[in-house]
């Protein structure tokens, strides 16, 4: 019945025939006949349409603590975080059958409230971990950050979830169990083999401290996939990457940077153009949002950081006459977190008593300020919260000279009461602190390197005046200026230690981060050097313990460097006034 229903609806005139084939006739006649409605039923079958279903892949990334809609350092609203995220979640879900929700690491590490939980708080369960759970995820690739806080405090997590964290260029001694981070792994959705292969930026050598990484080496990502796609291609109907690991070129053009790390950090593009037997990656860590890019036939697409998009990507599977199913088409977009996109319920009430103790601790008063303060041109020049990282770094490190910068210039300290937030605010990242031996020459190349991230003044015709990030440090313990008049590596002039020229064999005690000692922001200087001493806690946590101890903030910096020509400082200043004003427009 089934094959005369195929032929009626194919050829309608080879029912008339078959009804004209009488059982009386020759058998040949009756075989030929027999041959042809046989021979029409396979060409029937084979120009029927193939089978066809739909997988819709959900991704985040770089949620960095974010679960509520807050902004702890502002102490106010925002759009943002995973308790919106899964609504969208909840949303896409509802009109896509088949559905698979990834993310593309750097989770458990990020905002005050997740420092909190792990290190004041570890009794209770990581809620970073426990949102994933509660909006089920499916995979999630390990993140440069997620070592942030150590082995034990990762492996807490990873134990906790209810999802698989991948990473096939981790080379580990691990066999199994929660320290054992697994390559890939296969799930069967709607009859569909779907391979989700992981990598991690090999970068954390460079910004991490050693033991927090024991036991893990990290191998090219580009590498490792020649071996690891192929094995899991021929197992599985469609083949994702999660990554975090981003894109370094012009996602337009392509073209790469002059110079790019040797460890191949941003390696989405490379992959893509490398191994065409992937269908689809997800990639994080440049906190850049890319809704789609075709590479060499693979379909990229990164959301925002800390939960303002997510990415879908549809990707319509058809099954061929041999029961094979392959890629038919396949789309991708980035949905965003807007103020109409409520927090989901389920989320909201899970997060709500963690919420509670952060913000009550955030709210501890801890100093007072005689004068509002604020870090907005702490990178261009001497201010008083910008003296106070030095300040703190001086006297834990028992050191010279000190080295750092503003990681947060929308920080305002107000006049009165200091609480923990506003230390938060002063020092967002969990570096350690680490204190060196250093020559007067040494210093000079460090600080030569820092002043590289200004702009050649007066700034050249077609060029844009070039604002300096948080790589531009600053020291403390000596005094110099920045002559933007120079060429590169000549900028540092008038450089003194206690009132006198600093010479080149001069031995120096140094405090620094964790991150600049491994080569973080380029300073390559120090890598190698002697430590001579290595704080315990997070120098966000020195600045804290400094200010319940002293009880005040400075109010007026020592001034013991600056920027020349004066004019040049003047336009750095006005070009950092256009691009706040900007920012709070957005």
């Amino acid at each position: 019945m089934r094959i005369c229903r195929s032929i009626s609806a194919v050829f309608p005139f080879a029912l008339l025939l078959i009804a004209s084939i009488s059982t009386n006739a020759p058998y040949r006649e009756r075989a030929v006949g027999a041959a042809w409605v046989a021979g029409t039923a396979q060409a029937a079958q084979k120009t029927q349409p193939s089978q066809t279903k739909t997988i819709t892949l959900l991704d985040t990334t770089d949620s960095h603590g974010h679960i509520m809609p807050w902004d702890y350092y502002t102490n106010q609203p925002a759009d943002l975080g995973l308790a919106k995220i899964a609504t969208l979640v909840k949303q896409a879900r509802a009109d896509a059958l088949d559905t698979l929700l990834l993310d593309c690491g750097d989770t458990i590490e990020g905002t005050p409230f997740a420092y909190y939980f792990a290190r004041k708080d570890t009794a209770k369960p990581n809620p970073e971990i426990g949102a994933f759970n509660a909006m089920h995820y499916d995979a999630m690739a390990v993140g440069n950050h997620e070592f942030n806080f150590g082995l034990d405090a990762m492996w807490k997590a990873k134990g906790e979830s209810h999802f698989p964290w991948l990473a096939a260029n981790v080379k580990q001694t691990y066999k199994n169990g929660v320290p054992y981070v697994r390559p890939y792994v296969i799930k069967e959705l709607a009859g569909i083999r779907i391979g989700i292969v992981g990598f991690v930026t090999p970068g954390i050598p460079r910004w991490e401290i050693p033991e927090h990484y024991k036991d893990y080496e990290f191998e090219s990502i580009v590498e490792t996939a020649k071996a690891v796609i192929p094995e899991v291609r021929k197992q599985v109907d469609l083949l994702v990457v999660i990554m975090h690991s981003g894109i370094d070129r012009d996602p337009e053009t392509g073209i790469a940077p002059a110079r790019a790390p040797a460890d191949a950090e941003n390696a989405a593009w490379e992959l893509a153009e490398t191994e065409p037997g992937i269908d689809v990656i997800f990639f994080g860590h440049t906190h850049r949002e890319l809704p789609e890019k075709v590479v060499n036939g693979v379909l990229l697409s990164q959301p925002k950081n800390w939960g303002m998009s997510l990415s879908r990507a549809d990707v319509k599977m058809s099954k061929d006459i041999g029961g094979g199913w392959h890629v038919e088409s396949k789309h991708s977009q980035t949905i965003p977190v807007t103020s109409q996109v409520a927090p989901d319920p389920e989320i909201t009430k899970l997060i709500e008593p963690y919420q509670a103790e952060v913000q009550k601790y955030l709210n501890t008063p801890i100093a007072k300020s005689e004068k509002a303060l604020s870090g907005e041109y702490g990178r261009y020049q001497d201010e008083p919260l910008l003296d106070l990282i030095h300040k703190v770094q001086l006297e834990a490190g028992h050191a010279d000279v000190s080295m750092a910068t503003i990681f947060y210039p929308d920080i305002k300290i107000p006049v009165g009461t200091v609480t923990v937030r506003d230390a938060s605010a002063l020092y967002i990242y969990e570096n350690m602190l680490y204190t060196l031996e250093m020559t007067g020459a040494q210093l000079k190349d460090a600080l030569e390197h820092a002043a590289s991230f200004f702009p050649a003044w007066p700034v050249p015709a077609g060029q844009r005046l070039r604002l300096p990030g948080y790589n531009a440090d600053s020291a403390e313990g000596v005094s110099y200026t920045i002559d933007l008049t120079q060429p590169v590596g000549q900028r540092i002039r008038k450089l003194t230690f206690h009132g006198a020229p600093l010479y080149a064999d001069h031995k120096l005690r140094v405090a620094i981060n964790n991150y600049r000692y491994s080569g973080g922001g380029g300073y390559s200087v120090y890598q190698g050097l002697p430590i001579m001493y290595q704080s315990h806690e997070e120098i966000s946590e020195l600045l804290v313990d400094y200010l319940k101890r002293t009880k005040t903030v400075p109010s007026v910096a020592d001034g013991n460097w600056k920027i020349e020509p004066p004019e040049a400082l003047a336009a750095i200043e006005r070009a950092a006034d256009t691009e706040s004003k900007r920012d709070a427009n957005r």
